[in-house]
């Protein structure tokens, strides 16, 4: 059982810093989102409002513009927002890494199985089978929502700072 153990260990371990990896995608495209979002819906009400065309009728020449510019500004901004979808993929890192969490969870309870003895080794055969296809799954649907190398360094210092709570026996492989 020390083989199976171990190798339980490491999927539960990969599953851990794939659900970081991925909630950080997910925070990092979030931000990227709203820093977009925001100051669009801003540009885009002060670009299209009547009361903005009539402050700047007898203003000087260059004041004229403003409203083409705050125009230009919106459709730049509306382009970025469309073209890299990030609400689509921060809901994307989000279910990926709510799966690696469950396969954490069943990597887990699995141990427990093991360490209390309660569990043939035809059911752990089966039940590891089953965690290894949950996996690859997983791992299909992340290709469509990669994470970069910044994500993982600080999905690392995360984990290793303690930040869930994992002892030290938790996390070796």
């Amino acid at each position: 059982m020390d083989n199976i153990t171990l190798k339980i260990k490491k999927i539960k371990t990969d599953a851990l810093y794939g659900k970081k990896k991925h909630f950080n995608a997910a925070d990092k495209k979030e931000k990227w989102h709203y820093s977009i979002g925001i100051p669009l819906i801003i540009v885009n009400i002060l670009s299209s409002s009547i009361l903005f065309y009539i402050i700047t009728e007898d203003a000087v020449d260059w004041l004229k513009y403003v409203p083409l510019v705050l125009g230009l500004i919106t459709a730049l901004l509306t382009g970025f927002q469309t073209f890299l979808n990030l609400q689509k993929k921060v809901e994307g890192h989000r279910r990926v890494g709510n799966r690696y969490l469950g396969v954490y969870k069943k990597c887990d309870i699995i141990l427990a199985y093991i360490a209390d003895d309660v569990i043939t080794q035809n059911s752990l055969i089966e039940t590891i089978e089953n965690v290894t296809l949950a996996i690859e799954d997983i791992n299909k649907e992340a290709e469509s929502f990669p994470t970069s190398q910044s994500d993982y360094i600080k999905a690392k210092i995360g984990i290793n700072s303690g930040e869930e709570s994992y002892n030290e026996n938790e996390l070796e492989i």
